[in-house]
């Protein structure tokens, strides 16, 4: 869900309330790079990867770790809004040829 703006997840009483904004600013300025260089928006949405999956492709080129509700705070700074703010882990309107998700 989306609480004043940012993510908020409060998953069967489980709370991931951490922003990108909890990390320090090299961090910050390091995940916001990756994903304007790995990440292409498109038009329509893009079921096959999620705000989970793509936080550990992240972690694994960036060695930065991120909880999910960071992460979504980190693509919402970056201006993708998600597909079904509701949902755990969030779908965008991002292309599956996007640099990210190339072997």
């Amino acid at each position: 869900m989306i609480k004043n703006g940012r993510p908020y997840t409060n998953e069967n009483g489980s709370v991931d309330s951490e922003l990108i904004t909890d990390h320090s600013e090299k961090e910050i300025e390091l995940v916001c790079e990756w994903i304007k260089e790995n990440i292409l928006p498109r038009k329509t949405p893009l079921l096959e990867q999620t705000s989970y999956g793509i936080k550990h492709i992240l972690q694994s080129k960036t060695g930065v770790y991120l909880t999910n509700n960071a992460f979504k705070d980190a693509m919402l700074m970056c201006g993708y809004k998600p597909v079904n703010p509701n949902e755990l882990n969030w779908c965008y309107c991002i292309s599956k040829k996007s640099p990210a998700f190339s072997h």
